[in-house]
């Protein structure tokens, strides 16, 4: 089965477009490779998500091409792997940064003052992987 179509159908994406898009764009590995959105996943393989608000490890189970309820997707097409340290720590990083961004005004509606942009930017230097 496609890439793009498994995570649509184990409901990882709410578009196959969507997955797709994020294929293109080298968010999603497949076994430690970029892999393209016409990449076929077999049982078994490792795929690495990259979302907005972390990162996440699954396993592959079943490839089939039918599609189950939501509730039972992750049960059957996949299983959570525990991350890597440094997956780890980029998660730990995400997140302050989007908890920076929740305790700002910018919340409230509008662009990030003077005062909530020094905050957030103090956290992002902080953290030791920022490329």
């Amino acid at each position: 089965m496609r890439l793009d179509k498994w995570l649509k159908v184990g409901c990882l994406y709410k578009k196959r477009s969507a997955a797709k898009e994020a294929c293109e764009k080298g968010k999603i590995t497949l076994n430690d490779r970029p892999a393209g959105p016409d990449r076929p996943v077999k049982d078994g393989d490792v795929i690495t998500i990259r979302y907005p608000h972390g990162i996440k490890k699954v396993q592959a189970l079943d490839t089939t091409k039918k599609s189950v309820s939501a509730k039972l997707a992750p049960v059957v097409f996949y299983k959570e792997l525990p991350l890597n340290p440094e997956e780890e720590a980029e998660n730990l990083r995400i997140q302050a940064i989007r908890m920076a961004a929740r305790t700002t005004k910018y919340q409230q509606g509008g662009r990030p003052t003077k005062k909530d942009r020094r905050k957030i930017m103090k956290i992002k230097r902080q953290s030791p992987f920022i490329p």
